[in-house]
């Protein structure tokens, strides 16, 4: 563990946003005071002028009629935009697939199939109460390794194509753990074609990745089988005239929109008068903005962990895994409960990054004694402990120290393990703290191996 010191916390504005989003209430709060402070102002304002005979009841249909205007004109524009936005799309990925290019009559298809025998040594070596098989790693590893640093030049003259996404629609690899096999797979317009990718892929497979796996475990990889055969493609069909479909009925809604759009043009805005409702929106947007500026503010200036990317560039520690942390006034309940699912809707489940964090431990420390250790408290670490422990079914030994800056058991304890593993909590650990952990881990000459965000 190495401690950056050039490194500056950097605003992560989606993480912002969500801190703001959680505080709605008192933004909500606030933004009604400042409309019901200016609609009042606006209300005595416009009461003098009514009675002095200038506010007439036109001037009060006016603002329902040019919000309905606006509303429209506002509506067709975005639906213009969005139309030519989806077609565009949707163009631009049938002229640069190569995938969606292809004969789905006439498709090739070629690849090769390996068995891959750990070495009797490895297996040998294995503790008895090990039921994990080690093949397992070495087909992640070539899984992992095979489409990863992929040269764009040389992937273009071969594929005709530089992007991944539109190459991984082109080239397969996957590994079956049940029979211990890898396979290598390209689809392609012509016999030739496909026969020279999978040579490429192939040899990249036996060279790169191989070499890559060997570091993992010693074993033997054998050709199974490998065949090159023209085939059907009845997903590929279906696809394309499901694309060419989506793109007409899309044209014909932005023909509609556009001619709704240039209707609404033609008219003139009525002019606009001066009323409550105007001064009451003016106080809402006032008032919310005044409210979430300070929140934004006192957000940048916490000094907490936002992130597990944040100690891994501070302090160059793999991120064993990183939990979705709710910070909801109201978890599960009300808009809280919207906010949570879009915050976190790619985000790895607690099970997963359980998993995650356990198939680490086991790769790296299996057999040892690894110490939890972090300046939050230790209840919350023995909880963490706990979930680990019932599934590493007594792999890896652990032992949780917290509160680190006041446990003075704890850096004895960290000098002593086999490896400390930093656990973190995000929202609430102060990073000076943390940056003082670290200092005292390095001068107790602790195996920091990687850290946790909670």
């Amino acid at each position: 563990m190495i401690i950056n010191r050039e490194y500056e916390q950097e605003i992560d504005f989606r993480d912002l946003f969500f801190h703001l989003l959680y505080r709605w209430r008192s933004i909500l709060v606030a933004a009604l005071i400042g409309a019901i402070l200016l609609g009042t102002y606006q209300f005595f304002n416009l009461k003098l002028t009514h009675e002095a005979g200038k506010l007439t009841k036109a001037e009060k249909k006016w603002e329902v009629d040019l919000q309905e205007f606006r509303d429209s004109l506002r509506n067709a524009r975005n639906n213009v935009k969005t139309y030519t936005n989806l077609i565009k799309e949707k163009n631009d990925y049938l002229n640069e697939s190569v995938y969606m290019q292809l004969d789905a009559q006439n498709e090739w298809y070629a690849y090769k199939r390996y068995y891959i025998k750990v070495d009797q040594a490895v297996l040998d070596a294995l503790p008895e109460s090990v039921q994990e098989d080690p093949a397992d790693r070495v087909i992640s590893a070539y899984t992992a390794t095979l489409m990863s640093g992929l040269d764009p030049e040389e992937m273009q003259a071969l594929l005709g194509t530089s992007k991944r996404e539109y190459i991984d629609e082109l080239v397969g690899v996957g590994g079956d753990v049940a029979s211990n096999t890898i396979t290598v797979s390209v689809i392609g317009n012509t016999q030739e074609n496909v026969v020279r990718q999978l040579d490429y892929f192939d040899n990249r497979l036996n060279t790169v990745s191989a070499a890559k796996a060997q570091a993992v475990e010693a074993h033997t990889l054998t050709l199974m089988d490998e065949d090159v055969r023209s085939r059907i493609d009845g997903g590929l069909s279906a696809k394309q005239d499901e694309i060419n479909k989506q793109i007409l009925e899309w044209q014909e809604a932005l023909k509609e929109q556009r001619e709704i759009l240039n209707d609404l043009e033609d008219k003139e805005e009525p002019k606009k008068p001066v009323g409550i409702k105007k001064f009451a929106a003016i106080g809402f947007i006032v008032g919310a903005f005044l409210l979430a500026a300070i929140y934004a503010v006192k957000y940048i200036m916490s000094g907490v962990l936002h992130s597990g990317s944040e100690l891994s560039e501070r302090y160059g520690l793999p991120v064993y895994g990183e939990f979705a942390k709710s910070r909801a006034r109201r978890p599960g309940k009300g808009l809280d409960k919207l906010f949570e699912k879009w915050e976190f809707k790619h985000a790895s489940s607690e099970d997963v990054v359980v998993d995650e964090i356990v198939a680490m431990l086991r790769e790296r420390h299996n057999g040892k004694c690894v110490l939890l250790t972090g300046t939050v408290s230790g209840d919350k670490l023995n909880n963490l402990s706990q979930k680990l422990q019932s599934k590493l079914e007594g792999a890896v030994g652990l032992a949780t120290e917290g509160d680190f800056l006041t446990n003075n058991a704890a850096i004895a304890d960290a000098s002593e393990a086999d490896a400390v593993v930093m656990v973190e909590e995000k929202h609430a650990s102060r990073l000076n703290s943390i940056e003082r952990e670290a200092e005292l881990l390095i001068m107790g000459s602790a195996n920091v191996s990687g850290c946790i965000a909670i």
